[in-house]
């Protein structure tokens, strides 16, 4: 018989999403998402293998479980974080300069690696 557990976070968005699978459109807020992961048969490393992922979403006065994709989930909440709201704090890095490290990263991505003597 395979071990599993059940690891609970909670999500909060600031807007309101949708995820494939859901009815209609989400409102902000927290959400618990559970991810059911099965201990995988390794004598050399302890590691867990994920099963499912399931959002609580409160219909109709009770909850409901939704599968949703992880990947996707993570998209959302990139995509909610990513959109300025004036009634949030300020970032302490502005656009203009996340623009210019990002450039910076670009351009040392494209130099040759050389070892170190």
């Amino acid at each position: 018989m395979a071990t599993t557990r059940v690891i609970s976070t909670t999500v909060t968005f600031v807007r309101p999403f949708i995820l494939d699978g859901f009815e209609e459109l989400q409102r902000a807020g927290s959400y618990v998402v559970d991810t059911e992961q099965e201990l995988l048969d390794s004598p050399s490393v302890t590691a867990w293998k994920r099963i499912s992922t399931v959002m609580q979403l409160n219909r109709h006065g009770g909850t409901e479980y939704v599968p949703i994709n992880p990947d996707q989930l993570s998209d959302a909440l990139r995509r909610d974080g990513a959109q300025h709201d004036p009634a949030g704090p300020v970032s302490s890095t502005s656009p203009k300069r996340r623009g210019r490290h990002d450039r910076a990263r670009r351009i040392l991505a494209l130099l040759p690696l050389t070892k170190a003597r």
